[in-house]
């Protein structure tokens, strides 16, 4: 984390712990004059003795302990004013404070100790991101791209959705892909999927290939980790629990390495934007934007996902579309149509984007992003990546 965001995480949680000090002076003052004031009939010294577990709710143990250091003598004062500072009830009253306060204090370092390593879980899960997934580049070649990433966990800031871009004999190609599965546990085969196709664009894999191509190295890194893990012991020589925890439950490594397969559509720009190559893997298809319609570009022909095309003898079809200036070609995963509002209903993308057809692609993809969250919570990850064909610039004369 840089430096000024260390400053600035320590500078809150200062202010935060002299308010609660604060705070709870002002508490006691009150009730300690309550108490001296109400007489035999009302008595609160014992509500002081909540304020170092409420502190400890919200505060480190720092604070904590100041809270408790104000409270006891504010304590003993109540126990004399009451007539209970004596030898029968004064022990027992003055154990009861220190063990609350201790325990508080103790609770309040857990907690803190906790929240520190979720937000180092955090700042991790970000550096990861940041690594993985690359910021593509705001043009490539011909065509100008715009990226967007919603993760569904909250405690993430990434999951199993994954693109990137390269470019290939001099035409930019991009890929937008779903791994199987949502949420931390699928960073390994996103790791696997890009080392992959950024491995076939220094190859010069063709686009026609590159579905072979991205199975056959999937699987063969898939298959690396499986031995890995049954080395460790995790899995069994089929690729089953060797050992489960409870009854039906199976190892997390296990499960994934016999399951997993990642669906994915590359794009391919040619010449000058004015034509697009696609290849689809069990993707959902991507949108044209031409003139404030909205068209799907599915495949010709269906083609099984990566990690399962060696079921199907027949190669993965490529098509080819038109792509006129001003047009924005949308990829985007799963999450996005299949995302469910309250009455069960699915976010109608088709419909809503026609509305923004019009906007640049980032403009487009905020606004996109901000309709989908109105609509529903998320359930899964969600990847969107825009290629547009600009207008060409005009002549001076």
């Amino acid at each position: 984390m840089p430096l000024d965001g260390v400053w600035r995480r320590g500078s809150q949680s200062l202010w935060r712990g002299r308010a609660f000090v604060g705070a709870a002076f002002v508490v006691l003052v009150l009730v300690l004059v309550a108490d001296l004031f109400g007489g035999s009939v009302v008595r609160l010294g014992g509500m002081m003795l909540a304020l170092p577990a409420l502190a400890a709710v919200f505060t480190g143990p720092g604070p904590v302990l100041v809270i408790a250091g104000l409270m006891l003598p504010a304590f003993v004062v109540s126990l004399s004013a009451n007539g209970r500072l004596n030898w029968s009830e004064a022990p027992v009253s003055l154990a009861t404070a220190v063990v609350i306060s201790a325990a508080a204090a103790g609770a309040a370092a857990v907690r803190e100790k906790r929240a520190n390593e979720l937000a180092q879980s955090r700042r991790v899960t970000a550096r990861t991101q940041a690594t993985l997934l690359r910021p593509l580049p705001s043009r490539l070649g011909p065509v100008e791209i715009s990226s967007a990433y919603l993760a569904s966990d909250e405690e993430s800031t990434i999951g199993g959705d994954v693109y990137a871009c390269a470019v290939v004999g001099g035409r930019p190609r991009v890929m937008v892909g779903d791994v199987q599965g949502k949420g931390l546990s699928t960073l390994e085969v996103v790791l696997f999927l890009l080392t992959a196709f950024r491995q076939a664009a220094r190859q010069g894999v063709a686009l026609d290939d590159l579905p072979v191509f991205l199975d056959d190295a999937v699987r063969r890194d898939l298959a690396r980790a499986r031995d890995t893990a049954r080395e460790a012991g995790e899995v069994g020589e089929g690729g089953e629990a060797r050992e489960a925890g409870e009854v039906g439950e199976e190892p997390e490594a296990g499960r994934r390495m016999r399951e997993c397969f990642v669906t994915a559509v590359v794009v391919e720009v040619v010449g000058e934007g004015e034509e697009v190559r696609l290849v689809n893997c069990g993707h959902p298809a991507p949108l044209l934007l031409h003139a404030g319609t909205v068209r799907e570009l599915s495949a010709s022909r269906p083609a099984l996902p990566v990690g399962l095309l060696s079921l199907d003898s027949d190669p993965v079809s490529v098509d080819t579309h038109r792509l006129e200036a001003g047009d924005t070609l949308l990829l985007y995963t799963d999450g996005l149509i299949e995302a469910r509002d309250d009455a069960g209903v699915f976010y109608p993308l088709a419909e809503r984007i026609g509305a923004w057809t019009a906007r640049p692609p980032a403009a487009m993809l905020d606004a996109l992003q901000s309709d989908l969250r109105g609509h529903a919570r998320l359930e899964d990850d969600v990847a969107m990546v825009t290629v547009r064909r600009p207008f060409a610039p005009r002549g001076d004369g």
